[in-house]
């Protein structure tokens, strides 16, 4: 009886405690890459690379997505209008980045089926940490 118990006990903790976990995964920057280097190489993936403050977080319509909507300050790549809606994850296991009403950043995105898309994975920062980046950015206008 006692083993059945255990047994009993072993099925459900398996259910129970355990969970599918899905993880975001980034590429790990290769070992002796200058800031230049990554923000240059970085620069040339992206499909838009810009400052901006957040005006706007709302859930894209099909709910796997938040929509960003940012104020353009400066531009270096992919973005020619004063305004951009950025998509990025809801956090957690997919790379969200997580953004901030009124918080200003430096974002670098991807460019999909005509939308932009960021996130961890990618070097979109606050723009309080981007002055290494902003300094590269700026010597190759």
């Amino acid at each position: 009886m006692r083993s059945l118990i255990i047994y009993a006990f072993a099925i459900v903790s398996i259910f129970t405690f355990s969970q599918s976990a899905e993880a975001c995964t980034c590429r790990p920057t290769p070992e002796g890459y200058s800031i230049s280097k990554q923000v240059r190489e970085a620069r040339s993936a992206a499909g838009a690379v810009f400052t901006g403050e957040v005006v706007e977080i709302t859930e894209s319509s099909d709910g796997y997505y938040v929509a960003v909507r940012m104020k353009v300050a400066s531009k270096w790549k992919g973005v020619k209008s004063k305004e951009v809606v950025v998509y990025t994850g809801r956090g957690g296991g997919d790379c969200g980045y997580s953004f901030s009403v009124g918080g200003k950043y430096l974002v670098y995105a991807s460019r999909m089926e005509g939308r932009l898309f960021t996130n961890i994975c990618q070097r979109t920062t606050p723009i309080q940490y981007a002055a290494e980046d902003l300094a590269v950015l700026k010597r190759r206008r």
